[in-house]
């Protein structure tokens, strides 16, 4: 039986595609947030690409403006999970026919503002035609190899950190949604700019790479509980949450429209925070280096999340945002 990708969804087609490639000895493999390609025993070239497709990644309300910087935010948030500076990005974009000059040039100033924004020229890429806005962003950059952090890294004892609150994407994406299909909807400056104005959090990653305090990195763009199974799965831990940092706009929204905050902050994604594991001895030099780092738990052994939610203690399902489903509605 020939399955859709519907069926299977994104991160199933993607470990179809690597039964296909094979595997091969690169330091971080496949599951990492960047590829990781050793030209010396004293050098890595760290490289990720990421892609932007209008009518799956472009909610209501976002400017093309907008979306060209948020492609260039997406991939840059990879490079600071890992505490590396991307050098270099290569564009690739695909436009319809009937687009027109204005719009492209649209697209153009976003992703030359994400470029400036981050200190990362675009050198080069590709211009063709398709039936849908796509923007493909790769980007370049370089480290020694101990001074990169994994999401493998995670031990027992570790104290479990986050670099911001969590639920605002989730929740501006649903109000995004209220207001396009009912044409109303009390708007929320905070939660809107979660979607349209995304941030890296370049700098925080490399000043807390540098500390070299951190075990594990994993940016949430996926969404925190994944961002978190996935630091357990690949360390073999356990994580025990004690705080969910859920963000007072996201609590107010949640009372209003009977929804759990919870849920959206632990299953949104697009956030762009940074899920770091830090060594007990090093959380003093991991808090000078950012002091807005919220501890929210703990690496203890065993195996998968767990959170303490009013008085319960509860299983973290291993789920978040995966193209090929349906997005979250209001």
């Amino acid at each position: 039986m020939r399955k859709k990708l519907e069926s299977l969804r994104e991160r199933e087609a993607i470990r179809l595609l690597i039964r296909i490639y094979g595997r091969h000895d690169f330091p971080l493999g496949y599951e990492d947030d960047v590829a990781a390609v050793p030209i010396s025993p004293r050098l890595w070239i760290i490289v990720k690409g990421d892609m932007l497709v209008r009518s799956t990644d472009i909610p209501p309300g976002m400017t093309l403006s907008e979306a060209g910087r948020k492609s260039i935010v997406s991939t840059v948030s990879d490079f600071a999970a890992k505490g590396v500076r991307p050098k270099a990005l290569i564009v690739s974009i695909g436009l319809p026919r009937s687009i027109s000059t204005r719009q492209l040039s649209e697209i153009g100033r976003g992703l030359a503002e994400g470029a400036t924004e981050y200190g990362c020229p675009i050198v080069g890429g590709d211009t063709n035609e398709s039936k849908d806005i796509v923007i493909d962003v790769a980007g370049f950059g370089y480290t020694k190899p101990g001074e990169l952090v994994s999401r493998r890294g995670a031990q027992s004892g570790n104290i479990v950190a986050v670099t911001g609150e969590f639920g605002n994407s989730a929740a501006g994406l649903r109000m995004l949604l209220r207001k396009e299909r009912h044409g109303r909807g009390a708007a929320s400056p905070v939660l809107e700019n979660a979607i349209r104005r995304p941030r890296a959090r370049l700098e925080e990653g490399i000043r807390l790479a540098r500390t070299r305090a951190v075990t594990s990195s994993i940016d949430s763009s996926d969404g925190l509980a994944w961002s978190l199974n996935e630091v357990a799965r690949l360390g073999r831990v356990r994580v025990e949450l004690y705080n969910v940092p859920v963000s007072m706009e996201t609590v107010d929204y949640a009372r209003k429209h009977n929804l759990s905050p919870y849920d959206l902050a632990l299953y949104g994604g697009e956030e762009y925070e940074l899920v770091v594991t830090v060594r007990k001895a090093g959380w003093p030099s991991a808090l000078r280096a950012v002091p807005s780092l919220i501890p929210v738990g703990k690496v203890t052994k065993g195996s998968g999340v767990f959170a303490r939610i009013e008085g319960r203690r509860i299983r973290v399902k291993p789920r978040g945002y995966e193209h090929f489903g349906e997005i979250a509605r209001a």
